[in-house]
């Protein structure tokens, strides 16, 4: 019998969605394998939906789709081991899709695309699963509801918590923030529009949030809809307003895809800087441990630049395009070339090319001879830029000949993805880049980077550009999206689109300096690019409160040449603490996931992976740890 301590700690986590959860998963994890647990009572407060949080509510449309294949995901930190799920070991979201009674969800396959519905009650159901995990070991408080400040009180924090039936306060020895995507404040601009909707009956301007919580099945059959942005929640709103209507996708003898309307669609013209839809990911064909090694990107070759650049500049920080891209660039050649040779030549020709390649090292312009030998002489390098803005140069003197080159693109890349993410050479070379991932973490996080570089280099250019090569939607999506071009309910602006305000025509206006003579008007305005609210435009009223009251600060790193303001809450790299703006780090308040985006990269992911151990998992057990060394010491007070 486990004796349990007198003293209760009190521990309070903000936001219950995947970053949450996996949080409160790991501290109750941990604590179930103390033989002496201190004795807990857990608050998870969440403003929308305990158990799934906002972005992953249950209640979303059916039509709207991950983008993550089922076999690739799991919420528990441990693989399901024949006992009952429980903290540390449960089935992971492929094995709980199998007993739901739904045909449509039961039958998923591990290279399949579920709702993000199902992904909510899935997430729902690993809280469940934690919370009857913490019986016995402590008390757990559910509250739905809006921190909107936390204070310093002596040796503990108070908390005030807003609810539906009313303002209460509470105390807490830790507090462990993980609130998501807040939505942001409108900027100059999108105020402009909203006024100019506001004062024009029969117009809308929708901005700055996900699909789910647009109004946009109140948007009228037959209207005209502009849509901003070719991203992920551009294929929701897409989907929202056709199949969600009652629209049917059909297959024709030859296969190919074409749309049947129900005749309740609007209109849809979108436009974005590229001028593409987000290209698809290759059908997958890794199981869940297929990612390959780095050759060239390691954390090792990483160690050794910093080293460089202490020598060279004083200081360990980066130049992105200088350092690491190179890196990046020959990991995606390698898998690229060596793909090539193996679909042409067979595996054991293309190992013989890939020692080579590894011997001569990541300098890409010494891999041509070698290249020329293998018969590879007509293959060029990956270019990224060109793949991620195809139309930066090009000029079309008519809407339909624009249209006619997104078609052949886009029937380009369906063929590609088809392939498959290992034999397909181009969609394999760029799984790499998913594959390096967590190196270009342990590059880039806490101001790995110059200021300038992280700034303009990774995020202003890299991460704008190219993660929509490498992050993109099923398949399906983009032969859907030219079956609706060809149906006539979807109309595509062209690239570098602009939009605005037409005070003559009394409407919205989209339109392509790329294409002429075009310009397109719409009724109903969507912005579907999701903003970094960061810590200025936040409306959230605990970041708002932190910042006023010098709780938190934003992160800004400088050096002689410039200081960027990163606008992502200032943490400690060990142990996710917030740092006030005086400098210290908090004893126990932590932060993980979007508040910290652009200290951390990519935190935007949403899940785990079955049985391996990513930085998902890794990032909730340091603060779940943090959480339990500090009870344990009376390190809190």
């Amino acid at each position: 019998m486990r004796q349990l301590t007198d003293e209760v700690r009190d521990v309070v986590i903000v936001g219950t969605g995947p970053r949450g959860i996996s949080v409160f998963e790991r501290i109750a994890a941990h604590l179930a394998a103390d033989a002496d647990p201190p004795r807990f009572r857990i608050r998870l407060i969440d403003a929308v939906e305990l158990g799934a949080g906002r972005i992953w509510r249950t209640d979303q449309e059916s039509c709207f789709l991950m983008n993550t294949v089922v076999g690739e995901i799991s919420m528990f930190s441990g693989v399901a081991d024949g006992g009952p799920c429980r903290p540390g070991a449960g089935l992971s979201f492929q094995q709980w899709l199998r007993t739901q009674p739904d045909p449509a969800l039961s039958g998923l396959g591990r290279d399949d695309y579920a709702p993000r519905y199902a992904y909510g009650r899935y997430l729902r159901y690993v809280y469940d699963a934690v919370v009857r995990g913490m019986s016995g070991l402590g008390e757990v408080v559910e509250v739905v509801g809006t921190v909107t400040s936390l204070r310093e009180t002596g040796d503990t924090y108070t908390l005030e918590v807003s609810t539906p039936e009313e303002e209460t306060t509470v105390t807490a020895d830790a507090v462990v923030i993980t609130s998501g995507h807040a939505r942001a404040e409108l900027t100059e601009h999108q105020s402009a529009l909203a006024r100019f909707a506001r004062e024009r009956p029969g117009l809308r301007y929708l901005s700055g949030d996900s699909a789910a919580d647009l109004d946009l099945p109140s948007i009228p059959p037959h209207a005209v809809v502009g849509v901003l942005g070719l991203g992920l929640s551009f294929y929701d709103i897409l989907m929202s307003c056709t199949v969600g209507r009652g629209g049917k996708f059909k297959e024709s003898v030859d296969g190919t895809m074409f749309y049947v309307p129900s005749g309740n669609e609007p209109t849809v013209i979108a436009g974005s800087r590229s001028g593409l839809p987000i290209l698809s990911r290759g059908r997958n064909q890794k199981d869940v441990t297929g990612r390959a090694a780095p050759r060239f990107l390691t954390s090792a070759a990483i160690g050794r630049l910093r080293e460089q650049s202490v020598a060279r500049r004083g200081r360990p920080s980066l130049d992105f395009d200088q350092d690491v891209l190179p890196l990046l660039e020959a990991e995606i050649n390698y898998v690229y070339y060596t793909t090539q040779a193996r679909i042409q030549y067979g595996a054991e020709r293309a190992e013989e090319f890939a020692a080579e390649l590894r011997a001569l090292g990541p300098d890409l312009a010494s891999w041509r001879g070698p290249a020329v030998r293998q018969g590879l002489k007509d293959v060029a390098p990956v270019d990224l830029e060109r793949l991620a803005r195809p139309f930066r140069t090009e000029r079309f003197d008519s809407e339909a000949s624009f249209v006619a080159e997104v078609g052949r693109i886009m029937r380009a890349d369906i063929a590609e993805a088809g392939q498959g993410n290992v034999d397909s050479a181009l969609k394999a070379a760029l799984d790499a880049i998913r594959d390096s991932r967590e190196v270009l973490r342990y590059a880039v996080d806490f101001g790995g980077l110059t200021p300038r570089s992280h700034r303009a280099d990774f995020l202003g250019r890299f991460v704008s550009r190219t993660s929509r090569l490498f992050t993109g939607p099923p398949l399906e999506r983009s032969a859907q999206f030219l079956a609706l071009i060809e149906a006539k309910v979807l109309e595509i602006a062209g690239p570098d689109v602009r939009h605005g305000c037409d005070a003559v025509q009394g409407r919205f206006y989209l339109e392509s300096p790329a294409v002429e003579g075009v310009r397109k008007h719409c009724d109903i305005l969507v912005d579907s690019r999701i903003p970094t609210a960061g810590l200025v435009r936040n409306t959230d009223p605990l970041m708002r409160q932190l910042v006023d009251e010098r709780m938190a600060v934003g992160f800004a790193h400088s050096d002689d040449d410039e200081v960027f303001e990163t606008g992502a809450l200032h943490i400690t790299p060990a142990e996710r603490r917030v740092i006030t703006a005086g400098g210290r780090p908090h004893r126990a308040v932590y932060a993980l996931g979007i508040p910290t985006e652009r200290v951390c990269w990519f935190t935007q992911i949403g899940n785990g992976r079955p049985g391996v151990h990513t930085s998902f998992s890794r990032d909730a057990d340091v603060i779940a740890l943090s959480v339990l060394r500090r009870a344990a010491s009376n390190a809190f007070q």
